[in-house]
């Protein structure tokens, strides 16, 4: 997706977007901005190939060359006998291995009376194979294993992919090459797994992006594949005349998943020869396809000739959303120069003259972007989103002539070699200063590209190759135009029906029931297209001066944080780190003031004051943060944050800088009224959030001092006025602290420079405070409360949670950390068996799982299901059915098995930081405490280690049989009164001080 996304995010965090979600398709897939820079070149060299003894003979490998100076892997490309093509990914940093394997088969693919079934083969590989029939075996290797997995089914892919401990490797690939080789597909599972699927598109049915994605598609070409439902559901997923539903997917999969059609790739801290045996030895079995013929298919475009181009969609949340669809051509062929770029950044520019910055100033709307779709075989869309304001509704006509005149000026004006030099700059820069990408996500990006990228470029497709020409643009200029548009207004008001050439008329989509409306583009609407010209009041990008000029790294390393500036009220930190390579640096702001979110009312004012800060200065901030440097300003519960992040060079200044805006800032009656407006809206959409979500914030809300609910801040947030905002954040300036903490390539000299630049800013303000700690009530002892939240889902959700209360303290200690590491070892021990049982077997719900919900020093195990078919009762005598289960079996847990769930949490508390934003949220986590421990990892290694399993027997059976817990249930039905009579469920309320 190339896209303007929210300067408030971690710069650090956009490199890894850019890395893995170029090739992550998801059911409404995009494609989004990739990391740029230099060219890749390609040597070969001679490796081993195993034969059928395991051993290796002479075989070509080509080894990548060049890549990003910052990429310490080593990649080998290589290709079975059977024609599989494998990269082997030789990572130094790998903690975690990982595989995975991508099919170039997606919902494209679907048989016209069976849509969904590419996604439902996704599901039945899982689930048992010759070599391993047991259905839940692969999951139950890798949860207990330390890992994860999962997969997906776009368009035109479907990818499968894991991590695990490095012992385990050669076990889960084992078990997942089966899934390649001889999965089962058996008649029984079959029947069952199809109401997962069910499940699965139940509990998405009021999504917003489902069912405004599902509607838009009945604009589109009915002859075109992506006019289809994906997901899959029991109407399309059954037995047919003559074609039973197994047989349907024997016959998907024999078509498709071949060798040739297929990409997999590896990642480990092990030696290409090492996996190209691996890589042998499990997935040489996969079949090939000799004489695989590419037919030439004719595929008709997105757009249907004569057909309605404006379709108004009734949102089921406080919402009003405009879009816009240019059909473009696919642009696959266009990965070395991406000259859509230079229509994106021009559409989603925030800089002061955009289009954004004229409508946002009128407070017409509240957010802009500009992406590019996946391609939809031989087209794509360019689509730009407007988030409007009420009065951007009602103003709905401004609107759209100010962005059709945007398109005109951009369509009449010359190409500006600028725009296309400084995106050829800033792609070589972010690709040559990347983050560390973790294997999973490696190995999961990487299958998918290998499928669509030449060989040799693999790596390089990540970076501009080189500037688009001017041919390239201008071509996609002239597609902007009224026969290319497809246009959605989405909102729960009135739409613009002058818009429309008739009476709008509404109908039910018949997969999510979304109401809408298809119409022809009044006469009115095209006068408005074409008969804006140039505005006035909007004006191309100017050059972008914050494109760092210093990439230099610091001679000076620090190991540990230490204060370097204390004066009274004002303490900051440092810790010069160039130890990843990179010249980016991170720096710290709190501002701790009283009484900042100790009701619902300061809360409120709190994030207010944040978003109109925030909001305020969103056009100066723009640059900065496509030339690399990121903020946040953020509200909590001792004050608010102001973080920076991104390359060290200007930092500092541009640091400061916002601290001055920040103080100067004062806001307008208007404003005021709009962040209100639109906060209102947000409390209000929290309920249509999936309802698990929601069922996880209101058991932090119930159990957790001075948290509030959706509802608690509703009521609070009517009685609001501007004069209550100024007099909290004069307050808040008048007479606070400062915790200050800076990290990464800057030396203690340039750090002090900043801190004692601060300090100046402040003096005669500052008051020393101590920071209040999140803590829960005080919980009675073998109490079984229960809750019901609110939520827009028809489906059942039920949170059971086990709360140990013996530890309700907020001093760290040894047993404490013991407690909270045995409550992740039992996690990890039933997480595959409570989903085995009542996902897979009892067919509960699409959503089920083992959590880990704990707060700080109280450790939680959270057992979750959400079904849209069980009632509430159905789910909860599951769940403790389980549990007692679970009991016995933990009483007799082998020595083995235990031993297997503590290295996994031991793997993944020895695992290092691997970028410099892994470290510096820590350790600001540490400092901002009034006592900062930097040695917790350590202590918690040494805590889990001396954790023997006759200890674990032990405390499986207090904490399930003693005083030292207590229980609550989350519901969002009535709760059953039979529980309430015969087990004592007590009520509970979010207004009792103890629980």
């Amino acid at each position: 997706m190339i896209e303007t996304l929210k300067k408030t995010a971690t710069y650090l965090a956009l490199f890894f977007l850019a890395l893995t979600s170029l090739s992550a398709h998801t059911t409404n897939p995009t494609q989004k901005d990739s990391l740029l820079g230099t060219s890749s070149e390609m040597s070969q060299d001679k490796t081993a190939q195993a034969n059928n003894n395991g051993a290796m003979t002479d075989n070509k490998v080509i080894k990548i060359q060049k890549k990003s100076l910052t990429d310490k892997n080593n990649y080998h490309l290589i290709t079975l006998p059977n024609n599989l093509k494998v990269l082997l990914v030789s990572d130094p940093q790998a903690e975690r291995f990982s595989a995975s394997l991508s099919v170039n088969v997606g919902s494209f693919q679907d048989p016209e009376q069976q849509q969904g079934l590419a996604h439902f083969l996704e599901h039945m590989l899982f689930l048992g194979t010759e070599k391993y029939p047991e259905s839940g075996n692969y999951q139950s290797y890798i949860n207990t294993h330390g890992g994860s997995h999962n997969a997906y089914t776009s368009t035109d892919t479907t990818n499968f992919y894991f991590d695990i401990k490095p012992s385990a490797y050669d076990g889960a690939l084992d078990r997942f090459s089966q899934f390649f080789i001889t999965p089962l597909f058996s008649e029984s599972l079959t029947q069952r797994e199809k109401n997962a699927v069910d499940a699965e598109y139940k509990a998405k049915l009021k999504t917003e992006s489902r069912r405004n994605s599902q509607a838009l598609k009945t604009l589109i070409n009915p002859e075109h594949p992506y006019s289809r439902f994906t997901v899959g559901n029991l109407d399309t997923l059954k037995d047919r005349p003559n074609n039973p539903l197994r047989e349907q997917l024997l016959n998907l999969y024999k078509q498709n998943y071949y060798s040739e059609n297929m990409a997999l790739v590896m990642v480990a801290n092990r030696s290409y020869k090492e996996m190209a045996n691996l890589a042998q030895q499990y997935f040489s079995g996969i079949q090939s396809k000799d004489n695989v013929i590419q037919e030439n298919i004719y595929q008709p475009t997105l757009i249907p000739v004569g057909k309605p181009h404006l379709q108004f969609i009734r949102s089921l949340i406080d919402n009003n959303t405009l879009k816009f669809y240019y059909q473009i051509d696919a642009q696959k062929r266009n990965y070395k120069t991406q000259p859509t770029r230079y229509l994106s950044y021009i559409l989603g520019n925030e800089n002061k003259g955009s289009l954004y910055a004229s409508l946002k100033s009128e407070g017409l709307i509240n957010g802009i972007s500009a992406n590019i779709s996946a391609d939809y075989e031989d087209n794509a869309f360019l689509i730009i989103t407007m988030r409007l304001s009420n009065e951007g509704l009602e103003k709905i006509d401004t609107v759209a002539k100010r962005f059709f005149a945007t398109i005109s000026l951009l369509s009449s004006s010359p190409i500006n070699p600028m725009y296309i030099e400084e995106g050829l700059k800033l792609s070589q820069l972010m690709y040559n200063h990347q983050n560390y990408v973790d294997p999973q996500n490696l190995a999961r990006s990487l299958s998918a590209r290998m499928l669509k990228i030449p060989t040799e470029d693999i790596l390089s497709s990540f970076r501009l190759e080189s500037a688009a020409s001017e041919e390239q643009i201008r071509h996609l200029l002239q597609q902007l135009n009224p026969e290319n548009l497809l246009i959605q207004v989405i909102t729960n008001k009135t739409p613009p029906e002058n818009w429309a050439d008739q009476k709008t008329q509404w109908k039910v989509e018949p997969w999510y029931q979304s109401e809408y409306s298809n119409n022809n583009f009044s006469q009115l609407f095209l006068d408005i297209i074409n008969l804006s010209v140039k505005s006035t009041q909007v004006t191309l990008p100017e050059k972008n001066n914050f494109i760092p000029e210093s990439l230099a790294l610091i001679n000076e390393e620090d190991h540990t944080p230490s204060i370097i500036f204390q004066k009274e009220g004002f303490t900051y930190w440092n810790k010069s780190d160039p130890s990843f390579g990179k010249p980016v640096a991170m720096n710290f702001i709190g501002i701790r003031f009283d009484h900042a979110a100790d009701t619902p009312k300061h809360t409120l004012l709190n994030r207010l004051w944040s978003r109109l800060f925030n909001d305020s200065i969103s056009e100066s901030t723009y640059a900065p943060f496509v030339a690399g440097l990121g903020y946040t300003f953020y509200p909590h519960t001792n004050g608010a944050t102001l973080r920076t992040n991104g390359y060290s060079d200007k930092q500092s200044i541009y640091t400061a800088w916002l601290i001055d805006q920040l103080f100067l800032f004062r806001p307008n009656l208007t404003r005021f009224e709009q962040a209100k407006t639109q906060l209102k809206k947000d409390l209000v959409n929290q309920k249509s959030r999936q309802a698990y979500r929601n069922a996880v914030s209101a058991l932090h809300a119930l159990i957790t001092k001075n948290s509030f609910t959706t509802m608690q801040l509703e009521d609070a947030l009517d009685q609001l006025s501007l004069e209550d905002l100024q007099e909290y954040t004069k307050k808040a300036r008048g007479n606070f602290d400062i915790i200050g903490y800076s990290t990464g390539n800057s030396t203690k000299d340039q750090t002090k420079e900043l801190a004692n630049s601060l300090y100046k800013r402040f003096v005669g303000r500052l008051t020393p405070r101590e920071p209040l700690e999140i803590e829960t009530k005080n919980l009675t002892a073998q109490q079984k409360h229960h809750y019901q939240f609110e939520s827009t889902s028809d489906d059942s959700v039920v949170l059971y949670s086990i709360i140990d209360i013996s530890k309700q303290s907020s001093v760290t200690s040894n047993k404490a950390i013991t407690e909270k590491a045995c409550f992740s070892i039992l996690r990890t021990l039933i997480s595959s068996p409570f989903y085995q049982d009542l996902r897979t077997s009892q067919q509960l719900g699409y959503i089920v799982g083992a959590q880990d919900l704990s707060i700080r020093t109280t450790p939680i195990l959270g057992l979750l299901v959400q079904s849209p078919n069980k009632d509430s009762i159905t789910i909860i005598n599951a769940i403790e059915s389980f549990l007692k289960e679970q009991r016995i079996r933990l009483h007799n847990l082998q020595e083995g098995e235990f031993e297997s769930a503590k290295n996994a949490l031991l793997n993944e508390l020895r695992m290092s930081a691997k970028n410099l934003s892994d470290n510096a949220l820590r350790e600001w986590h540490q400092i901002a405490k009034p006592e900062p421990d930097f040695q917790t990892r350590e202590e918690w290694i040494e805590s889990v280690e001396k954790i023997q399993r006759k200890d674990f027997i032990t405390f499986i059976k207090d904490k399930f049989q003693s005083t030292d817990t207590t229980k609550i249930i989350i519901h969002n039905k009535e709760f059953p009164t039979q529980l309430i009579e015969q087990q004592d469920w007590i009520e509970a309320s979010l207004s009792t001080p103890n629980l």
